[in-house]
């Protein structure tokens, strides 16, 4: 099963970089991985935040459509469904079982994702019920993708 996450942006901070490329060297160890971007608009005052959700959404769809022979997509939003670390990796296996070819994440810039992006997507998930910087969103995202496939194993990462 591959793993692809569709990202806004790109990662500015070095210690979320180094944190997020960590993590994709971890989740290597149990399937391919790969992050695809996209570039991210540049907010002004003038512009409306439905104008700028709709010119990177515009982008996502079409890094998606690209995407879109990888299996299940899921939109990180803040309505998401909301998950434990061994209820995320259960949905993970699940799609394992189920013969998913891969699964692609979906992360916003910072204003989040047009509705046009989420209605694309098989499910909407939550990282947490507090926002995060995209950044952030990223590297937490990694991780608990990472933890998934340690718990799936049985290897010894989560306790």
């Amino acid at each position: 099963m591959k793993i692809t996450f569709i990202c806004v942006g790109g990662i500015k901070s070095a210690y979320v970089k180094d944190g997020v490329n960590e993590y994709m060297k971890r989740i290597r160890r149990y399937a391919p991985v790969d992050a695809v971007e996209t570039r991210e608009t540049v907010s002004s005052l003038k512009m409306p935040r439905a104008d700028l959700l709709r010119d990177e959404g515009e982008r996502i769809v079409k890094k998606i459509k690209a995407c879109r022979g990888r299996g299940y997509l899921v939109a990180l939003d803040e309505r998401g469904a909301s998950f434990s670390s061994s209820g995320f990796a259960e949905f993970i296996g699940r799609l394992m079982s189920g013969g998913k070819s891969g699964i692609s994440f979906v992360v916003g810039g910072a204003y989040g994702l047009h509705e046009d992006v989420i209605g694309l997507c098989d499910t909407t998930l939550s990282l947490s019920a507090m926002t995060l910087p995209h950044e952030l969103a990223r590297l937490v995202l990694a991780e608990q993708v990472y933890r998934a496939f340690t718990i799936l194993k049985g290897t010894p990462y989560s306790h």
